[in-house]
Parts: structure tokens; sequence; C-alpha cells
């Protein structure tokens, strides 16, 4: 795996974006947010081809990159970004489970501490959005949201028990995983329930770290 100038440019657009989230810079924001996931995307093209199971990825990396865009406009377009999102994890879990992973003890401790935990983030956040005027539309598309990013996280944890994997891709997939479903978590506290100092540079951190974690990880194991 060549690490070329269009992975370069996605870390210089990244820390662009950063700086952006940083400073509050809405027109920089418009530019460098887009433009990582947009490197990110080429460079994963031309190292795989999106032959196989990469093609997940690649359409996970897609309608991630939709997400971003509409989530840089009005609060009106929320739920389009939320659903773009949405369909991005359902693409990155058929990827992580291409193929199953077998069921053992440890797969069914992890699924349980990862539903402990995306139960306690649901339940701190959801009398924030209850209280929207859209709350009729919001819980249930929460939910939806919530669902696929908790089974997400729990595929890229799956990997570190899955025969499929080697080690070291398997360790920085559960690592995206993880810093992706951080990032959701932090949006979603500053949004529904309290704003939270550089709020938008930390959900932005972690998002890139999560989604190039599990892109990484996902093609150190598909090139070995």
């Amino acid at each position: 795996m060549s690490y070329n100038w269009l992975f370069i440019a996605t870390i210089i657009f990244a820390l662009v974006d950063w700086y952006a989230a940083w400073k509050e810079d809405r027109l920089l924001l418009f530019i460098a947010k887009p433009g990582t996931l947009f490197f990110l995307i080429l460079w994963s093209l031309q190292q795989t081809s999106w032959q196989g199971v990469m093609i997940w990825y690649g359409l996970g990396l897609i309608l991630s990159l939709a997400g971003d865009v509409a989530l840089l406009f009005s609060a009106r377009w929320f739920l389009l970004g939320l659903g773009f999102f949405l369909l991005a994890h359902v693409m990155f879990i058929v990827g992580f489970n291409s193929p199953l992973p077998g069921f053992t003890f440890y797969s069914a401790l992890l699924a349980i501490f990862v539903g402990l935990i995306a139960a306690q983030v649901l339940k701190k956040i959801r009398p924030g959005i209850e209280r929207l005027p859209s709350s009729r539309v919001m819980i249930p598309a929460s939910l939806a949201y919530g669902l696929a990013l908790t089974l997400m996280w729990l595929s890229t944890l799956l990997t570190l028990f899955n025969s499929a994997w080697m080690t070291l891709p398997a360790v920085i997939a559960a690592l995206g995983g993880s810093f992706f479903f951080i990032s959701d978590s932090t949006l979603s506290y500053d949004r529904f329930i309290r704003k939270l100092p550089r709020g938008r540079f930390w959900v932005h951190v972690t998002y890139h770290l999560g989604v190039t974690g599990i892109l990484i990880g996902s093609m150190l194991n598909f090139l070995r």
C-alpha cells in the first residue's frame, strides 16, 4: 500500500479542516471537510480499485462525503445528512462482516458491552431530542441511526476475533470504529444537550480518525 500524494492531500485537508473547526471558519470548512473525504476516496480507489469487499468501503466513503456536505448546510439538512451516514454505516457493516465472523463467547460479551454503552449514550441524549419541535421524526430517526452506528462499531471490534483478519488491520479498524462512535456521540451531545467548548473541532478530529482508521484497516487486510 502506497501512502502517496493523494494520502498526503487527505492529511493536509484534514488539518485545514481541524483548524477551520477550531476557528469556526465556515467558509474554510466548506472547502476542507468535503476535500478530506474526496481525496481519501481517490486514494482508496487508486490503491484497491474497490475490488471485492472493498466496494462496500468505497460506497461507505461516498455516502460519508454526501453526509459531510449535507451537514455543512442549515439544520433543515440534518436529517438528510443523518440518512447518508446511516447508509454509510450499513455499507461498512456489510464490509466488515464479509465473511460473517463466527459466534463465540467473547464476541457475545463484546456485543453486550457495546450495547450497554450505546444504551447509556441514547439515554443521555434522548431528553434533548424529545424537546425538539420535530421530535416525532427525530426520535425514530435517531434510534435507527444509533442502531446502525452501534452495529458498525461492534463489527469493527469483532474483527479482533475474526480469523479472516490479521492483527494489525483489525486493531486499526477497531480503533477507527471506536473513534467514529465517539465522534457521533460527541456531536449528538453538543447538538441536543449542551454546547461543548470547541465541540465542532473534537467532532471533526475523531470523525476523520475514525473513517481513516476504518479504511486503512480494511485496505491493509485486503492487500495483505
